[in-house]
């Protein structure tokens, strides 16, 4: 288990993948780009009806597109996972923890070509991988990325339902949740969770800043008339209730 230590200095446990994972997640995405080249490799041929010489130019963009297209675009597009790597349950993410953008794939791919291709082929990366604390290729290292277990595939802790303190109903009911992230949504139940571990002032501080980080993106000016945490808690109940507004909490998994 590796933290991730988020902007807001809370730290969230994630499992880092480890080399196995990676190399069979790494086969399978050959397999698949194997594949696509042999299909693209016989409609060249057949197009071309044979002639070596004006084969060449569409193989070697077909090669280049598939070699540095299929990681790009895959992990874009599936929020950094690829086919082997959703079929390992992993995915790749920010070393704060958050989804990897089109540049990070970009810095990704061509770290790939690296770890991947330089002599003697594989193994760079794997080296990389035994060799950094976070388990990184040449690859993550540019992109500021980590690889971790999906954490949609693999147990999650009960839900919480956090309520509303009591006496501040009608406060909640002025703050409008609908700007707040998923990201923020976690970074905010993590400290709720934890927030028992720290000291009386780390915890004060800790929850003051993420109080005003709350209000400034709900654009709500009122929070500085309750505890911060008590406004982050009438936050993160109207974010659960606005967004889950089906769900019913048995009492055992109220906070």
């Amino acid at each position: 288990m590796e933290g991730i230590v988020t902007p807001e200095a809370v730290v969230l446990d994630l499992e880092t993948a480890g080399v196995a994972s990676r190399v069979f997640a790494g086969l399978l995405d050959f397999l698949v780009q194997a594949a696509i080249l042999f299909v693209g490799v016989m409609l060249i041929v057949a197009v071309s009806f044979g002639d070596g010489s004006a084969a060449v130019l569409p193989l070697s963009l077909l090669t280049a597109g598939v070699m540095m297209g299929y990681p790009l675009i895959s992990e874009t597009a599936m929020r950094g996972r690829t086919i082997g790597k959703r079929a390992m349950g992993l995915r790749a993410v920010t070393v704060e923890g958050a989804p990897i953008r089109l540049r990070h794939a970009l810095l990704r791919m061509m770290g790939g070509l690296v770890d991947r291709y330089l002599p003697p082929l594989g193994v760079t990366g794997m080296l990389f991988v035994l060799g950094t604390s976070r388990h990184q290729r040449v690859g993550d290292l540019l992109a500021g990325t980590i690889v971790i277990r999906d954490p949609e595939r693999t147990p999650l802790p009960a839900a919480v339902w956090f309520p509303v303190p009591p006496g501040l109903e009608s406060f909640a009911a002025t703050i409008d949740p609908t700007a707040m992230t998923d990201e923020q949504y976690t970074v905010i139940r993590s400290f709720l969770m934890r927030s028992r571990e720290l000291s009386f002032d780390a915890r004060l501080g800790v929850a003051a800043d993420l109080a005003q980080r709350s209000a400034t993106t709900l654009g709500h000016g009122s929070h500085r008339s309750v505890h911060p945490e008590a406004y982050l808690l009438c936050v993160i109940s109207r974010y659960q209730r606005r967004n889950f507004p089906n769900y019913q909490p048995t009492s055992w998994q109220a906070r």
